[in-house]
């Protein structure tokens, strides 16, 4: 089976460029949310910014490309200057054949967090399917790639989402999961988001 690019499927640019995804669930069942990529030159990273129905900030992922292992997760922020960085990484695949998974282990960098802390957690990623065509509010995506993760952190039930991710553009659709605690066998799936693209400085 042909291997495929991951990171293609991910926004990736070193410009000034903003790129907003606003999702709305596609049932009316759950509040819209949005996010927000945009290049930081100060760490040479990409951030995915999350925020609430009301624009509140919810956290920032900070991500590079590394060859051989593809997208590295290192950093994530939240509110009130909570700070955790990432040795390993947690990453998200490289060159992948659709039907596999990508398993790695995360753990925290302790003095570089704030405040201090200490975790090791594991990352599943499962390519699921390449979608030669997808439409979402009237545009057209000619090449999709839909992919899981469900990440566990200190052995806790996990947590995770599935993603729509465009060529070149980014995930057009998602959804949360989370594993139920008392059967692990047992994944929550809610209804899936769809997202209006617009693009700032492009």
């Amino acid at each position: 089976m042909t291997k495929i690019f991951m990171p293609a499927y991910w926004p990736m640019f070193n410009t000034s460029e903003l790129r907003r995804f606003d999702y709305t669930a596609v049932d009316d069942s759950m509040p819209p949310i949005t996010a927000v990529f945009a290049y930081d030159k100060g760490t040479d990273s990409m951030l995915y910014i999350d925020y609430d129905a009301h624009l509140n900030w919810k956290d920032t992922w900070y991500y590079r490309y590394n060859k051989g292992s593809g997208i590295n997760e290192w950093r994530d922020d939240y509110p009130n200057n909570k700070k955790i960085v990432l040795n390993p990484p947690i990453g998200w695949g490289d060159m992948v054949r659709i039907g596999t998974e990508y398993i790695n282990y995360p753990k925290f960098s302790f003095f570089k967090c704030w405040p201090p802390a200490k975790e090791s957690g594991v990352q599943i990623v499962t390519f699921e399917q390449r979608i030669s065509q997808m439409e979402v509010f009237g545009v057209y995506y000619p090449d999709v790639l839909q992919f899981s993760y469900l990440q566990s952190w200190g052995g806790k039930p996990s947590t995770g989402a599935r993603y729509w991710m465009a060529f070149g553009v980014g995930p057009i659709a998602t959804t949360f999961l989370t594993q139920d605690a008392k059967d692990p066998t047992v994944i929550v799936e809610t209804p899936r988001w769809n997202a209006k693209i617009t693009k700032v400085n492009a």
